[in-house]
């Protein structure tokens, strides 16, 4: 899929501050590269159903493909703060990509040197945290919701912050890889048995000390 992110046709509907109420989803899926101090995340995936809270009830969402479109042309517009804390600004977004096929993706960074940046890019390399967003829907015509209020699926929304966060991800997502300045260290695969991911994790340790 040829990815045209940088279409100039594309227009982003911006609302007025307070138009909506800004709702808030997280996700896990990211790679991390140290040297450039650089994340990249699948922030939104599209397309997959998820349990949310919506208004003081849990729901099932799907963000449909192409709900962030024209997002790209203003990325640099958002900060990255720790912890849905505007008052902890790590870095910025450094790119959008809308169309990519797994969500919608997020270059970050890079990250600032700063207590806050070490420990975000220490702990998104452990998996242990995940990219957040608040997002408005302007209209209702941009959600459709099922006859019985149970679901929705959002069409069009306006992104109004990302964050780096311990927030419960989405089901699956994971961190992909480490890019060191040395080589390519991929996550350690998760397991249901504690005792079977410190195997794991020695046995990837070996195998990279002996190159």
């Amino acid at each position: 899929m040829t990815d045209t992110d940088t279409d100039p046709d594309a227009v982003e509907e911006i609302p007025e501050p307070g138009q909506r109420d800004v709702e808030v989803r997280s996700a896990a899926s990211m790679e991390v590269r140290f040297a450039e101090r650089m994340i990249d995340v699948v922030a939104v995936p599209y397309d997959e159903p998820t349990r949310v809270m919506h208004h003081g009830r849990m729901i099932d969402e799907t963000i449909v493909r192409g709900a962030f479109e024209g997002l790209q042309m203003r990325a640099r517009d958002f900060k990255v703060n720790r912890a849905h804390d505007r008052e902890r600004p790590i870095g910025w977004v450094h790119k959008f990509k809308p169309r990519d096929e797994r969500g919608l993706v997020a270059e970050i960074g890079p990250i600032r040197s700063t207590r806050d940046g070490d420990d975000a890019l220490e702990l998104a390399a452990d998996g242990l945290l995940g990219a957040s967003i608040g997002f408005a829907v302007l209209s209702s015509t941009d959600e459709q919701w099922s006859v019985d209020r149970r679901s929705r699926r959002v069409t069009r929304a306006w992104l109004d912050h990302i964050a780096l966060t311990g927030e419960p991800a989405y089901p699956g997502a994971k961190v992909l890889a480490v890019r060191s300045a040395d080589r390519d260290v991929p996550a350690v695969p998760t397991s249901a048995t504690p005792n079977l991911d410190q195997v794991l994790a020695q046995l990837l340790a070996e195998r990279y000390s002996r190159t």
